[in-house]
């Protein structure tokens, strides 16, 4: 980081500024009900942030304490990524019960798993406890970004039959961490060829920008009136209504 301290710095900071702003927005123009999961997000990473500037900026803080309280961060961060993709996901089928329902059986399973593959590698694992915990958070991690991006591909192939308009709130929720997931995930690949030694303070400066203008974004998107939801009634090819109820007679058996 010596080439570029301060660019850095405010990549580091400048986002965390802007989710404040993007927090009382929200609560000022009542979304907090209607995005719980994203609001309670995006006050964990103010707080997040808070907590590990003033670690790094305190000398008395080893770095071993440091990278503890970056995990445990992380965690917390990973727990409420996959939360918000829980909430998208149902706001965008709320007018599918059984789509909806369907889908809330797949992320209880989902959860389990994720779940099971982090005590597994913790367990398992060789090398110290710092390291086994490293690795079960970036699985994890990765494993929620694939779902962020995947939800945001599911939303842009549906939004034709679903009458879905890109100019709402969901949508510029999910593309923000959709984006920002399919970022660090291509990162996180081109890293796996190249050594996590070569070019590491390029690779977090483009996460880093990255989440900086997902951030924006967020806040554009909400500023601008929405454009409201028709519920489908008839797709040509592709009824989602048949769908519903075919899953509906499913989830009864």
């Amino acid at each position: 980081m010596d080439r570029h301290p301060l660019f850095f710095t405010y990549l580091w900071i400048a986002p965390h500024v802007f989710q404040v702003a993007l927090a009382v927005m929200m609560f000022r123009r009542k979304l907090v009900r209607e995005f719980p999961a994203f609001f309670v997000y995006t006050l964990f990473e103010v707080v997040q942030f808070g907590v590990l500037y003033a670690m790094n900026r305190t000398a008395a803080i080893s770095g071993q304490q440091y990278t503890a309280a970056w995990l445990v961060g992380g965690a917390g961060s990973i727990a409420l990524r996959f939360a918000v993709v829980h909430e998208i996901f149902s706001r965008v089928f709320r007018s599918y019960p059984a789509l909806k329902d369907f889908g809330e059986l797949l992320f209880r399973w989902a959860t389990a798993v994720l779940l099971m593959v982090a005590v597994v590698l913790v367990a398992w694992a060789s090398g110290s406890e710092t390291d086994r915990l490293t690795m079960a958070y970036t699985v994890v991690g990765r494993a929620v970004s694939i779902m962020q991006g995947g939800l945001l591909v599911l939303l842009i192939l549906l939004s034709r039959f679903l009458s879905f308009p890109w100019r709402s709130y969901v949508f510029g929720i999910a593309l923000g961490v959709g984006f920002f997931a399919s970022v660090e995930l291509g990162v996180s690949a081109i890293r796996s060829h190249v050594g996590l030694g070569i070019s590491r303070e390029f690779f977090d400066m483009v996460t880093m920008a990255t989440y900086h203008c997902c951030v924006l974004f967020w806040i554009v998107t909400l500023l601008l009136p929405q454009q409201e939801t028709a519920r489908v009634t008839s797709v040509p090819d592709h009824n989602l209504d048949h769908w519903n109820h075919a899953l509906q007679r499913l989830l009864n058996q």
